[in-house]
């Protein structure tokens, strides 16, 4: 046998091996892309008119406080929502919570709010605390307990329940998930069947919402439970008991993600829910 003979000889197997290893890899990558890969939804309107009505709109305010100003900085929100109340008669809106951040991003506050009237009645607002006196000064000592603040415009899930506000002694879980652009609405189809395994009590679901100016493709999910250890059994029992069905609400909608937090909040004295 001459040497080229030789050569190809040992070269049969090491090709075999490389076009198998091939067929695999490309087998791994369709596996994959069947969990990760989504395509996106070819829409027909505004993902807002079919989950959401627009006339209620919600606004979530978040405050990075600075350490040393935490006394004055709740002073200073007693003194908002005072102000708020007192001109209800002009202002539209109500106060739907507020919470300090435990677990998560430390000194932050934040607070919710939910407008009647859509728009129209926020730009009513806005000119009236444009035009305040009382509402600048407010805003100032505000402003100087800051390291920065957010706010972003949102609109309530259709197939979410009413926000009631609750008594006693709760704590809070904000769930953010920022979404892929594109996949609201299958964000919501999913969701319209699992907030009926997930609430399995009837009173844990809180708040759910999608972002409509701020920070897009935002959805915020608020929990309210009695303490940690009843959030961990909330969370358990639904593994156990819907496990089939919350498996398939899972693999469907995480791929919808691009990122997701958690915080724990719990709210402040002052807060119009306990």
């Amino acid at each position: 046998m001459n040497t080229t003979s030789k050569v190809v000889k040992c070269l049969k197997p090491l090709a075999r091996s490389l076009h198998t290893s091939r067929g695999v890899h490309k087998e791994d990558k369709s596996f994959f892309s069947a969990l990760f890969e989504k395509k996106v939804e070819v829409q027909s309107g505004a993902h807002s008119s079919k989950l959401s009505d627009k006339e209620r709109i919600c606004e979530l305010n978040t405050h990075n406080v600075k350490p040393d100003a935490i006394s004055n900085y709740l002073k200073a929100t007693k003194n908002l929502l005072g102000f708020v109340e007192s001109n209800n008669s002009v202002l539209h809106g109500e106060c739907l919570g507020n919470f300090q951040v435990i677990v998560g991003d430390q000194d932050q506050f934040v607070h919710l709010w939910r407008y009647e009237g859509g728009y129209s009645s926020l730009d009513e607002n806005l000119k009236f605390l444009s035009e305040s006196e009382d509402f600048a000064l407010i805003q100032k000592d505000l402003n100087a307990c800051l390291r920065s603040r957010h706010s972003q415009h949102m609109l309530k899930f259709s197939y979410w329940p009413e926000v009631e506000l609750r008594s006693g002694k709760n704590i809070y879980e904000m769930r953010s998930y920022h979404l892929k652009p594109g996949t609201m609405v299958e964000w919501g189809n999913y969701w319209a069947r699992a907030i009926k395994m997930r609430d399995y009590h009837n009173t844990e679901a809180y708040a759910g919402m999608f972002s409509q100016i701020g920070e897009l493709y935002n959805v915020k999910h608020i929990w309210c439970y009695g303490s940690l250890e009843e959030r961990k059994e909330a969370r358990e029992v639904v593994w156990q008991h819907q496990q089939s069905q919350w498996q398939d609400i899972v693999a469907n909608t995480v791929p919808l993600i691009r990122k997701m937090t958690s915080r724990i909040m719990i709210p402040i004295q002052i807060s119009t829910t306990k």
